[in-house]
């Protein structure tokens, strides 16, 4: 048995402001297909269990970056060493930063009434591969942040939805943290002391603003620090920040234009591992969801898999 598999995140901020959207995408995906909503870890590995035994061959995902982290993982874990299926992103979340650098543009109805359609008329998916990051031995995803990337993050999703606009303002605050005092100032710009080897070679300092690694080049709001990860299947783009606040935001401009930063207290290379070895215990958070590992994190390549980009 074969077929299209879709998980939609049900909680998902863009999901809840448009509650008929389940009803037009099982509309769209017919007898054809399997359509879950699973609410919760658990729920997930019985549904990747439930694809596994019907050997799907594309699985749509209806959320942002965080449901697309959480559904992976589960699919990782369940097929453990067998192919996964090709993978569509629908970009239902609020966070669609790595179907954006995919340049997957669309609605999630509009989205997967294009695969379903190609599907039907056995019209061969355009892809490319994009490898996972394994992060603490059990999560999955493109992304990976500590510091101040998971602290920003968190700040960005408090209170009033989250929207370009917002992104802007807090990024300015954070920037202006260090001058004004401000009350950023410990949340976003907390140091992170500890001990960092990319592929078991310390970095020469322990003092970080953050510690971030990907496969995908987009990091978010079109900033690109991992430019040399989609044509390095085999390694991840590792980034240490040991610079000074207002050293980093002059560096903004190059990333966001995907060049290598002129910062040497910017420690860039690839690598297949990364190890963060703390006195206190390490908070982080993949593809946008938020974790909370042992005072031991390790980053490690995982498993590629094709993206469905046209």
């Amino acid at each position: 048995m074969s077929g299209i598999g879709v998980v939609t995140n049900p909680l998902s901020r863009r999901n809840r402001r448009n509650p008929r959207l389940m009803d037009r995408l099982a509309y769209i995906l017919g007898d054809r297909g399997n359509l879950a909503q699973p609410r919760d870890w658990a729920g997930m590995e019985d549904v990747a269990r439930r694809f596994l035994e019907r050997d799907i061959d594309v699985l749509c995902i209806n959320g942002g970056d965080g449901t697309g982290h959480v559904v992976l993982s589960a699919m990782v874990r369940v097929y453990g060493e067998r192919r996964l299926p090709m993978v569509a992103l629908l970009r239902g979340g609020t966070m669609n930063t790595v179907a954006h650098a995919l340049g997957i543009r669309g609605t999630p109805s509009d989205l997967l009434d294009r695969v379903v359609s190609q599907y039907h008329e056995g019209i061969p998916f355009r892809t490319v591969e994009r490898s996972l990051m394994c992060v603490d031995g059990r999560y999955y995803g493109f992304l990976f942040g500590n510091g101040i990337l998971s602290n920003f993050l968190q700040v960005y999703y408090e209170g009033e939805e989250a929207s370009p606009t917002k992104a802007v303002k807090v990024l300015v605050r954070t920037i202006a943290a260090p001058i004004t005092k401000g009350p950023l100032m410990d949340r976003i710009l907390k140091p992170v002391r500890a001990i960092v080897t990319f592929d078991g070679e310390e970095l020469p300092v322990n003092d970080f603003l953050g510690i971030a690694a990907g496969t995908s080049d987009d990091l978010g709001f079109g900033f690109r620090p991992f430019w040399a990860a989609p044509a390095n299947l085999d390694h991840l783009h590792a980034v240490g920040i040991a610079c000074r606040p207002l050293a980093l935001a002059a560096e903004l401009p190059r990333m966001f234009q995907a060049k290598p930063v002129k910062s040497p207290d910017i420690h860039n290379r690839l690598a297949r591992r990364i190890r963060i070895e703390a006195n206190r215990p390490i908070h982080f958070m993949v593809d946008g969801d938020f974790h909370q590992g042992g005072q031991v994190v390790e980053v490690t390549m995982g498993p590629r898999v094709r993206m469905v980009v046209g």
